[in-house]
């Protein structure tokens, strides 16, 4: 349901969505449920900049919620920068030169391409295990048998001093020599493994979106059941070989996937492909 250009003058008519019904399917707390909510809808454009959003009356009839809860969630996105209020006049949504400083401040497309054309991040190690237990899942990724260990590499990045990911990185015995703990740096462990003589050719990769449990949300200091973009990839040498398998999760709040893509007509069922 949408509010969209509800304002604070709006009738009775707005319709109704119960948070305490949904909220026992999900893991969110209610006023981080109603606070998704808004924010996607400011970032939709679904409130007009010059009318007030729905008081909070309305907002807790509209979603059967508290007023308290409304309230925690508006002082969440007035803390975030998406609204500002006006004592006696109502709230409204952020003048767009705050959604252009946001917008400025996330980075998009493939980081590891971004740091190398200049991206300033940093990256602090949080572990360097040798010999990790390795989950069957990265084994079977690596094609490495059952009974075999990796090379563990966790780091947390930022950018303007902002968590931006939390990447985890296997690499198998053959090429963990490459990578001692002393030559760890900022750098993306694959232009490590680069200047070690490793070619890659070319790369696997699935993105999900999951929700972050309590390490995940200390880590990118977000709240815990806050949604995660989660990148998986397989790289491989030239003899189609896997030699690095990453998981990274990223706060959409710094950070968006920007593709490239062109219109395949050649065939009876036109698709979309991706070129950059």
């Amino acid at each position: 349901m949408s509010l969209a250009r509800q304002g604070a003058g709006a009738g009775t008519d707005i319709g109704r969505r119960s948070l305490k019904a949904d909220g026992g399917s999900s893991s969110l707390p209610i006023y981080h449920q109603l606070t998704t909510i808004l924010r996607q809808q400011i970032k939709d454009s679904a409130f007009a900049p010059e009318q007030p959003l729905p008081s909070e009356m309305q907002l807790a009839a509209a979603y059967d919620v508290s007023r308290v809860t409304v309230r925690r969630a508006l002082d969440l996105l007035e803390r975030e920068g998406w609204i500002r209020r006006k004592h006696g006049v109502g709230t409204f949504v952020a003048p767009r030169a705050d959604e252009a400083q946001r917008e400025e401040s996330r980075v998009s497309g493939l980081v590891e391409n971004l740091i190398t054309l200049g991206l300033e991040t940093t990256a602090r190690l949080l572990a360097y295990e040798p010999e990790a237990p390795t989950p069957a899942a990265v084994l079977q990724a690596l094609g490495l048998p059952a009974d075999e260990r990796a090379l563990r590499i966790e780091r947390l990045r930022f950018f303007k001093d902002k968590p931006l990911s939390v990447t985890t990185v296997w690499l198998p015995r053959s090429v963990a020599s490459l990578t001692p703990r002393s030559v760890i740096d900022d750098r993306p462990i694959m232009r490590i493994l680069e200047s070690g003589g490793i070619r890659a050719q070319r790369a696997e990769q699935t993105i999900s979106a999951i929700l972050a449990d309590d390490a995940a949300a200390n880590k990118l200091n977000v709240a815990i059941g806050a949604p995660l973009l989660r990148l998986r990839r397989t790289v491989f040498d030239g003899d189609g070989r896997p030699f690095e398998h990453q998981v990274g999760l990223y706060n959409p709040d710094q950070y968006e996937y920007h593709m490239l893509l062109t219109r395949d007509n050649s065939s009876a069922r036109p698709q979309w492909r991706h070129i950059g």
